[in-house]
């Protein structure tokens, strides 16, 4: 029994120093995921002031151009039109769009434009929306590359578009952006 008694003081002296140890193992991990938060906070996108822009544009296919597949009815259009920007400012648009119909009913337009403001200022951003035909399609829009007051943009956004008539296109655009202060 006696030796029963010093074993245990052993086993308890052990244990606590097992559980001080795992403490200060778990603070030091702590104060290391602190510090690496901390100096990497500066440079996250989320730290980076952004701006919200709307706009509605009115465009229409200039060219279009069947392109050959099994698959799906593909069709290259040369989209131009007006964009009016929620502060009064207007825009023109250009560029290519692949318009594809799916055997499922699905349409889908994917493409380029260029958004060319009064002042001078351009936005080259990349779209992709899908919707069911005749009903409004919902997509993205991501802002690739931008000159003058929107030199450096990033930045992405919905856009909601819908086709009264074939390659007459209403599209209402939100977005957040930011550009960089070189």
């Amino acid at each position: 029994m006696i030796h029963h008694n010093l074993i245990a003081p052993k086993l308890e002296e052990s244990t606590c120093r097992r559980s001080r140890s795992s403490r200060s193992i778990f603070i030091a991990s702590c104060l290391c995921i602190a510090l690496i938060l901390g100096l990497t906070s500066s440079f996250s996108p989320a730290q980076t002031s952004m701006e919200l822009i709307r706009w509605r544009e009115f465009s229409y296919g200039m060219e279009t151009r069947p392109v050959g597949s099994g698959m799906a009815a593909l069709e290259a259009v040369h989209r131009t039109g007006f964009v009016v920007v929620s502060e009064g400012q207007f825009a023109r648009v250009t560029g290519w769009v692949v318009h594809t119909s799916s055997p499922d009913g699905k349409q889908y337009h994917q493409g380029f434009v260029v958004y060319d403001f009064q002042d001078g200022s351009s936005i080259l951003a990349k779209i992709d929306a899908s919707g069911q035909p005749g009903a409004k399609q919902v997509g993205s829009i991501v802002f690739v590359d931008g000159t003058k007051r929107y030199k450096g943009i990033t930045g992405r956004g919905t856009i909601s578009a819908w086709m009264p008539v074939k390659w007459d296109m209403y599209t209402e655009v939100e977005a957040s952006f930011s550009v960089s202060k070189d």
